[in-house]
């Protein structure tokens, strides 16, 4: 009974020893999920009706996101086929308000199309716009290349954040 605990013990370990941790309090922690130390900023961020709300195509759909200081967000997605797009860049928040995005300006709402099935989508936060032009999106698919792309982005900023929703859509 004693060696499967000392080797349970010792596996454990020896993941751990390749783990690096930051701890500084209230400004920035180590994210593994992402890989890079993010500040704290996003309080809120989900759909209207909530995360994991169910949709139907047509539907239009809002996220309502909170921000401890003012900023940038970009939201970008995550099709349940694999397919990543932005489909709001540079949206300026006001810190400590709840803002309500329902489209890239206040002329367009996001509607939503199929695929059908589980949307994931992320908030990335920056305290100034994120230029257009070097990073692209187009023609990354899958959940690691989403994930490379967005640090690739916010990592050039002392603070930032990237916060997940989800809906469906039937």
């Amino acid at each position: 009974m004693k060696r499967p605990l000392l080797l349970l013990v010792l596996a454990l370990s020896v993941l751990l020893t390749g783990c690096r941790v930051t701890i500084t309090p209230g400004t920035v922690s180590f994210n593994a999920r992402f890989g890079i130390e993010l500040s704290p900023v996003i309080q809120l961020f989900e759909p209207t009706r909530g995360s994991g709300a169910t949709y139907v195509v047509g539907d239009s759909i809002a996220f309502r996101i909170l921000t401890d200081r003012s900023g940038y967000i970009t939201l970008s997605a995550i099709d349940p086929d694999g397919t990543v797009y932005v489909f709001a860049r540079n949206i300026f928040v006001r810190g400590g308000e709840t803002t309500t995005i329902s489209g890239v300006d206040a002329r367009t709402i996001f509607t939503l199309q199929p695929p059908r099935g589980l949307h994931r989508v992320r908030a990335a936060f920056t305290p100034s716009q994120t230029n257009t032009a070097t990073f692209s999106y187009q023609s990354v698919r899958g959940d690691d290349n989403w994930t490379r792309i967005i640090v690739s982005e916010v990592r050039p900023y002392d603070v930032r954040d990237i916060a997940e929703t989800r809906f469906f859509l039937e």
